[in-house]
């Protein structure tokens, strides 16, 4: 099964042209192929993989884990590009295909491919309005505001044909959500599938949504976080760094396996708008570019102070880079397994990790620890809002009202979450779908091993196998309790 998981890994660098790119795995500058003919072609080598995976289950072949996680991937590629995305998911998001090229230009050694990708996705744009798979124009017009910073000829006709040919078109805020295309239900549960890696009814996720909701107004206690923000984009880092450093000092309690390079803080790129979210950027696999937590410092005085600590502990450590940096210290896996993108897996870990940091004792102030049921009360409203537009037909109001009503947010960050969830559907959904998993499994150990759990424990085991899809996540875990 290792051969099919190498086929696949290459497959998928050739196919993400830029990944390898940024990882330090090669440096041609060579960027994705979004056309029709591309796609279908890479469709079909998927599809071979996928059946190879799918008849050496009826040989029973060994490595069940890299076989479940090769025939995941060739599902949830497949589904994307059936899904056909690239036409309507047009945006200023960083998920989105033009923004995300834009915000690692610098990471590239040549612009050459630039025009050509912006011409293909241009075509396909062009494709979407044609058969009826329209963006949503107040996302269209996000997108026309980011391409408006560079001062490039292909931007600039990639911007006149938003202008032109796409906008027009574009969908009202009062049909935004993913059920009013044409297939739009099928279209929502392949996303969901996809970045959740489990196949969930919208439903049943959105009343999910409802009952944490409930449960974290009775944990605020009818306490309400505070609206100070911060002054400068120097205090953002200071504040960024001092979280993560405290982390780090004591991780060894709490961890078998601590990374040997800590995290790097450092600014996000000025070209990207206020509303991109803080995020983080793993180490090169070559090494030259350090694992680095970005935090987002423009206008500032819109960035609250009390869930700054929850996103240090979320993005940088024990979050994003302990789960990463540890998954890049496991010896003799495929990169398959060390790299494949898997949401709900990373999400489901950092969410998980905002918690675990409260039990760490890291959150310096009351203040503080309502800031993380602040992030909790976003995660679960998600579930609401998610599912709420793009499986039962609201409005982009709709769901702005629902989570003013019902999460301490203000009005400025719920109105770039619920576009978050327009301009990328069911990605939301992973965080606190993945989280509530490593809840139930940690729980699960926790009553069956008694007094011989060791949190430690537990976290080497769900960090030591690479990443893994929720339901080979619980086969894992399982079996490390049973053997206990």
């Amino acid at each position: 099964m290792r051969d099919l998981a190498e086929q696949l890994w290459e497959l998928t660098l050739d196919h993400h042209a830029l990944l390898p790119n940024l990882m330090g795995l090669r440096d041609d500058s060579a960027l994705q192929d979004h056309s029709e003919d591309a796609d279908q072609d890479y469709l079909r080598r998927y599809r071979a993989i996928a059946e190879e995976a799918e008849r050496r289950i009826a040989e029973m072949e060994d490595d069940r884990i890299t076989r479940d996680l090769v025939l995941h991937l060739t599902r949830a590629e497949s589904d994307t590009i059936e899904s056909r995305t690239i036409e309507f998911g047009v945006s200023g998001y960083l998920q989105a295909a033009v923004p995300e090229l834009l915000y690692f230009l610098g990471h590239l050694k040549s612009h050459h491919a630039v025009p050509r990708f912006l011409a293909t996705v241009a075509d396909r744009h062009r494709a979407g309005v044609a058969a009826g798979r329209t963006p949503v124009r107040h996302l269209v017009e996000q997108a026309i505001a980011l391409v408006d910073q560079y001062d490039d000829p292909a931007v600039r006709h990639y911007r006149d044909v938003l202008v032109n040919d796409v906008l027009p078109h574009g969908r009202d805020e009062e049909q935004a959500g993913l059920c009013w295309l044409p297939d739009g239900e099928a279209l929502y549960r392949k996303a969901i599938r996809m970045h959740t890696t489990l196949d969930l009814d919208p439903h049943e996720l959105h009343a999910t949504g409802l009952r944490l909701i409930e449960n974290l107004k009775r944990e605020f206690g009818g306490r309400r976080p505070g609206g100070l923000t911060y002054t400068s984009g120097e205090e953002m880092i200071e504040d960024a760094e001092t979280a993560v450093r405290r982390a780090e000092s004591i991780a060894p309690q709490w961890f078998r396996t601590v990374p040997r390079a800590r995290c790097e803080i450092a600014a996000m790129a000025p070209s990207l708008p206020a509303s991109a979210p803080p995020h983080y950027l793993p180490a090169s696999l070559d090494g030259r570019r350090p694992g680095t937590y970005f935090v987002n410092t423009k206008e500032p005085h819109t960035r609250l102070r009390n869930i700054a600590e929850a996103t240090a502990f979320h993005e940088a450590v024990p979050g994003h880079h302990f789960q990463r940096s540890r998954i890049m210290q496991l010896p003799d896996l495929p990169l398959l397994r060390t790299n494949a993108r898997i949401t709900a897996f990373t999400e489901g870990w950092a969410l998980y990790a905002e918690r675990l940091a409260d039990e760490m004792g890291l959150y310096s102030t009351e203040e503080a620890r309502l800031g993380m049921l602040t992030m909790d009360s976003k995660r679960a409203g998600r579930l609401v809002a998610d599912t709420g537009l793009h499986a039962k037909g609201w409005s982009r109001q709709q769901a702005v009202g629902y989570l003013l009503e019902n999460t301490p947010q203000p009005r400025d960050l719920v109105e770039a979450e619920v576009d978050r969830y327009l301009a990328q559907p069911g990605q939301a959904l992973a965080y606190m779908v993945g989280r509530l998993k490593f809840q139930e499994l940690r729980a699960k150990a926790e009553q069956t091993l008694g007094a011989t759990f060791d949190v430690r424990d537990f976290h080497e085991v769900v960090l030591s196998h690479g990443n893994l899809t929720l339901g080979l996540l619980d086969e894992v875990v399982t079996a490390w309790i049973a053997e206990g």
